[in-house]
């Protein structure tokens, strides 16, 4: 066998090992791809089961929320949403917003009805609290925090209303 013959049969050896690596390369991508995607479909599929299962937990909690068996899960629930209600609200406060008590819509702070669904606004009252200064009791307005003068109905600051 000349060098040509071995030249040629290197090459065909070659081209058959480099032809099966690219078949091989190409079923293993499909394989990849094909995984992917099914595994695509199945993350979808548990997403809208667990959506389900949120809204029949929802639906569950509106229509039974006395249930004795899921009592300690609706109490934290309960507990956890007057917290979130809580801090919602002191989020707004520092927004200058009030959520309306009849609609829950923010609104501004210094409005007098909601300006969504016209209901009266309760304005929070304003605490004031103590200071002390060398020895003396000095009133500071709880929503600016101005020192107020003795027996000051309204903040001369902010205008915040002092009881």
């Amino acid at each position: 066998m000349g060098f040509k013959e071995k030249f040629k049969d290197i090459a065909g050896k070659v081209t058959t090992t480099v032809d099966k690596g690219i078949k091989d390369a190409s079923d293993g991508v499909q394989k990849i791809t094909e995984k992917n995607r099914l595994n695509k479909e199945i993350n979808q599929l548990n997403n809208e089961i667990n959506d389900i299962f949120l809204n029949v937990g929802k639906e569950l909690y509106k229509n039974s929320p006395d249930s004795e068996t899921f009592s300690a899960e609706f109490t934290s629930i309960k507990e956890k949403q007057a917290k979130v209600d809580g801090l919602k609200k002191q989020v707004n406060l520092l927004d200058g917003m009030l959520i309306c008590d009849a609609c829950g819509e923010a609104i501004p702070q210094d409005s007098r009805v909601c300006n969504k669904c016209g209901a009266e606004v309760k304005q929070p009252e304003p605490v004031v609290e103590q200071e002390v200064v060398e020895a003396e009791t000095v009133n500071v307005c709880s929503v600016c925090g101005e020192k107020l003068q003795d027996g000051a109905a309204f903040c001369s600051k902010c205008g915040a209303k002092i009881d």
